[in-house]
């Protein structure tokens, strides 16, 4: 067995490996996931753990089983995790297949009070982080789609070669399912886990969800229309909004859709390092109305500070009229034109950082 070495300010201390089936009992192994689900949760694109919580710790199913966690990330997507202090097994594969089949015969209405508690978490965790919240993928029917195809969990001290055949044989079929063992290291109080994904799914495996699909249309048909009056290299995207570098540090000019709106924005982020652009653009709201002829407001999350203006499409936005991507695009441009001069002549004055615009 190896060890790690753990550096804090001068001192240094040797953690050795130690086995966690003579140490601990599943129970412990259990809490500490519990405490924090994004041990497991999803990557996103830039390698950050999506914002995952727990909608219920032993699940009962329709058969008495427990189901060991129920999570559910920021995607809108749920988790199935099944946890073993020893080694997994073909059997323990079996078994979350068979909680998977018992879920999928359940709707979001069988554990509404659940599922609500977990949102609510979500979209605390979405403002306290600055992130965007997508309300879309929390409707009824895209829950639903997504108990009916789950991504599938198993943890454990170690994994069989049985249990990883079947793993790997399942997901090239199209199951979600995922193994992760663990090495442990004690010294005293002090406790390392460190996760090892052994079947990593590929990113291009699972099908793509209809509101990603949509978005990838929606944005690459904006992008179109927007062409070069704006100066920017970017492409589609299937997130809820996309934004453009503008050639000054922690500024962002962005297209979000949020239910049936498309909203236009001027973001920044890191307000705090930034208290004199956050007034100066409070200060431009006036000139802003009067460049563009659209009213617009200010607000902020615990990251960012943003102005912004939104026009209702009357139909989930992905799917909005001619009418209301042109407004898009047009105030696009007007946002950029009306402010752009009016920040970059502010940024030298200043002596801010400016930066290539992508």
């Amino acid at each position: 067995m190896g060890f790690i070495v753990i550096k804090q300010g001068e001192s240094l201390q040797i953690v050795p490996e130690t086995s966690f089936l003579s140490e601990r009992q599943e129970e412990y192994l259990h809490r500490i996931l519990e405490t924090e689900p994004r041990f497991l949760a999803v990557e996103h694109d830039d390698g950050e753990p999506l914002l995952t919580v727990v909608v219920a710790s032993k699940f009962k199913l329709p058969s008495n089983h427990e189901l060991d966690l129920l999570l559910l990330d920021s995607d809108g997507d749920f988790t199935l995790c099944e946890l073993k202090k020893g080694n997994l097994t073909r059997e323990i594969v079996g078994q979350i297949l068979d909680y998977a089949s018992e879920l999928a015969e359940i709707s979001v209405d069988d554990f509404r009070t659940q599922i609500e508690q977990a949102k609510e978490k979500l979209r605390e965790q979405a403002q306290r982080e600055g992130t965007d919240w997508e309300e879309e993928a929390f409707t009824d029917e895209a829950l639903n789609e997504s108990l009916k195809n789950p991504r599938l969990v198993l943890v454990g001290w170690r994994v069989d070669e049985d249990a990883l055949r079947i793993t790997r044989w399942l997901q090239q079929r199209g199951v979600k399912i995922e193994c992760y063992e663990f090495d442990y290291f004690r010294r005293g109080d002090t406790e390392v886990f460190v996760p090892h994904n052994l079947t990593p799914l590929r990113k291009e495996e699972p099908e793509q969800p209809t509101r990603y699909r949509l978005r990838l249309k929606f944005w690459e048909d904006m992008l179109r229309r927007l062409g070069n009056r704006i100066p920017h290299h970017k492409k589609p995207t299937k997130y809820g909004s996309l934004d453009f570098g503008v050639g000054i540090r922690d500024v962002l000019l962005e297209w979000s859709g949020a239910h049936s709106e498309l909203r236009v924005r001027l973001v920044v982020y890191n307000k705090d390092e930034h208290p004199n652009l956050v007034r100066k653009l409070t200060e431009l709201l006036p000139t802003l109305r009067e460049k563009t002829g659209e009213e617009w407001s200010k607000g902020e999350t615990l990251r960012c500070f943003y102005v912004q203006t939104a026009k209702d499409s009357g139909v989930w936005v992905w799917e909005a009229s001619e009418e209301v991507r042109n407004w898009g695009v047009e105030t696009l441009v007007k946002l950029y034109n009306a402010i752009m001069p009016e920040l970059r002549e502010w940024t030298k004055e200043e002596g801010g950082e400016e930066e290539s615009e992508e």
